[in-house]
């Protein structure tokens, strides 16, 4: 008995976005590839989601190129961030990739790092006085002004309470303030506190909301640089029923931030793309490495040396395309 084959005949077809497929894509790496690259990266805490999203976006896409990566956390201690970069200098590493938790001063272990002939990418957070490689990571002052503008666009008059993140959150304070201080000087807006929250922890960011809050209720706006500052300043404003009263700003598009924009506690947020931020580190890494040309944002100086810079922009979220933006946060 014979089956006759038909001329034409139809198969479904699904594509999936190749970051989704669970694949070992080192197998698929030439054989020269990239596996004699060793990164060495030291992010600041595991308990914060940004990071861990950084974290598998740097070793998903070391694993297709076939680059030998460790990523390790030093917890918001600059003790264990030392011990750990001596530890990948023993390690003979060719990149040593840092979100540094101590940005000016004391950083001595780069010296070592450099000696050693290891490039240094800062990311996310921009290193002084240390002879970094390159610097990769958003556009903080750019965030800050649109945190900044915004603000001033919903309350051009009225009293603030300014909120920085301590460490490293002076850029987002520089850009807020470009349009915030002009209002100042002529006297529309009074800022009632300006506080550093430390470790950029919500329950700080509580405590100095709930103390202003207890001399004065009548606060209308409050610069909040994260969504995690901006949760517990909500906290303490809910326990005076004041939230959805005072527009509160916010970074990182957070689950929690996303819903409270559309309760209306929380006006906007920033949508940083951290798998992108991760991508993009390794890749550079590489050009570093194989002394290939970068194209750069911009040429900075951080006090010895001018260092490379490539920044990513952040994209604003307020109740006006919230829904459109969704689905962007579940690729995520």
């Amino acid at each position: 008995m014979y089956l006759s084959i038909p001329e034409v005949f139809y198969c479904k077809v699904r594509y999936v976005r190749q970051d989704k497929l669970d694949i070992n894509y080192s197998l698929f790496v030439r054989e020269n590839g990239y596996k004699n690259i060793k990164i060495g990266a030291v992010l600041p805490c595991e308990k914060v989601v940004r990071w861990n999203k950084v974290k598998a976006a740097m070793e998903k896409e070391a694993r297709i190129k076939g680059i030998n990566i460790r990523v390790e956390f030093c917890n918001w201690d600059i003790n264990k961030e030392i011990e750990i970069i001596k530890g990948f200098i023993l390690e003979k590493i060719d990149v040593l990739v840092l979100t540094s938790i101590k940005l000016k001063n004391g950083n001595e272990v780069l010296n070592e790092v450099h000696n050693a002939g290891i490039k240094i990418i800062a990311m996310d957070a921009f290193i002084y006085d240390s002879p970094v490689d390159l610097f990769v990571g958003f556009n903080m002052l750019k965030a800050g002004q649109l945190q900044g503008s915004f603000l001033t666009k919903k309350v051009p008059e009225g009293r603030y309470i300014i909120l920085e993140g301590s460490p490293n959150g002076e850029m987002f304070k520089i850009g807020a303030m470009e349009y915030i201080r002009p209002l100042v000087y002529t006297g529309k807006i009074q800022v009632v506190a300006d506080e550093e929250v430390q470790n950029w922890l919500p329950e700080n960011a509580y405590e100095i909301v709930k103390k202003v809050l207890f001399k004065d209720k009548n606060i209308d706006a409050i610069l909040a640089p994260v969504d995690k500052i901006a949760g517990g300043a909500i906290e303490a404003l809910m326990e005076e029923n004041l939230q959805g009263k005072v527009i509160v700003t916010g970074q990182d598009a957070e689950p929690e931030a996303i819903k409270r924009i559309m309760e209306g506690t929380q006006a906007m947020t920033l949508l940083n793309d951290f798998v992108k931020l991760g991508q993009i580190t390794i890749d550079l890494s590489i050009n570093l490495i194989e002394g290939k040309s970068i194209n750069y944002d911009y040429m900075i100086n951080n006090g010895k040396v001018d260092v490379i810079s490539v920044l990513i922009d952040p994209i604003l979220i307020d109740k006006e395309n919230v829904f459109n933006k969704i689905n962007e946060l579940e690729e995520q």
